[in-house]
């Protein structure tokens, strides 16, 4: 198991089946609900939240015990937060694109089902609460996911144009996920916001397959795929900031729904 770094882990780039990969990796960090309407009272803390203080000395520690102690509850789900179960974890859809260098395409991914994301481990916790910033690194043992893909644009100097079914499983992945939060004020009770969230991750095995559904008798297409398959190394490289971009962006929204419902008091116990 490699605990992962934090000098610029979030920077490095990572691989066309990333437009596949990069999907999965904070799943470890979160999962896909419907958007908040209930807020906890500030005077009870459910049996899914683990708290902690500010001038705990061991703070870090008690956030990595946090993340770590809600893993059963995501599996189960959370109803009161309309938190679904992550077991599978779906993602209706997400949407990527590259627009530089040797790889430049627009993907969408649809109807995705996740399995392992579950099976997370938080393994180390950086934290500055007084600034709202928290570093986490992860470890998932074994990720597969399916779905349906939609890739167009241009490899190299060859365009390409795919759309169909894909299956891909992912061994021993290592993950940072760096969020960026803000303090926000409702109604007199205050929350924590997530304004951005950086991810970054390592893949020790992946295995990928797609079943094309637009060159499945055409020569040339059967021939694309080959070249994208046998080079998605290379490619995933080249879509590493989209895919960053893109789970980002989708996971901080799942984030808000959970913390803007969760009062800082609840899990933070002795934030004024």
């Amino acid at each position: 198991m490699v605990t992962p770094s934090y000098t610029a882990a979030a920077d490095r780039p990572v691989s066309l089946t990333l437009i596949f990969r990069a999907t999965l990796l904070i799943t470890t960090i979160a999962t896909f609900s419907r958007p908040a309407e209930a807020v906890l009272s500030v005077n009870a803390t459910p049996e899914y939240i683990h708290s902690c203080r500010k001038a705990d000395v061991q703070f870090n520690s008690c956030i990595k015990e946090t993340f770590n102690h809600l893993r059963p509850y995501l599996i189960n789900g959370i109803e009161e937060l309309t938190v679904p179960p992550i077991e599978p974890l779906v993602i209706p859809k997400m949407q990527m694109e590259n627009g530089h260098g040797a790889v430049r395409v627009r993907a969408i991914l649809s109807n995705m089902t996740i399995h392992g994301a579950s099976n997370y481990t938080v393994l180390n916790v950086r934290s500055d609460m007084n600034k709202y910033r928290i570093d986490l690194g992860l470890f998932i043992p074994h990720i597969e996911a399916t779905g349906n893909y939609d890739v167009n644009g241009n490899v190299l100097l060859l365009p390409v144009r795919s759309r169909g079914e894909f299956w891909a499983s992912f061994e021993n992945v290592t993950a940072l996920a760096k969020l960026y939060g803000v303090e926000v004020n409702k109604e007199g009770v205050k929350f924590m916001k997530t304004e951005r969230l950086g991810i970054g991750f390592k893949l020790e095995k992946s295995d990928f397959k797609i079943k094309d559904a637009i060159n499945m008798q055409n020569v040339i297409g059967e021939a694309m795929n080959v070249f994208l398959n046998e080079n998605s190394a290379e490619i995933i490289e080249e879509m590493k900031p989209a895919a960053s971009q893109a789970i980002g962006k989708h996971f901080k929204n799942f984030l808000n729904n959970a913390f803007l419902q969760i009062p800082l008091k609840v899990w933070l116990k002795d934030s004024e």
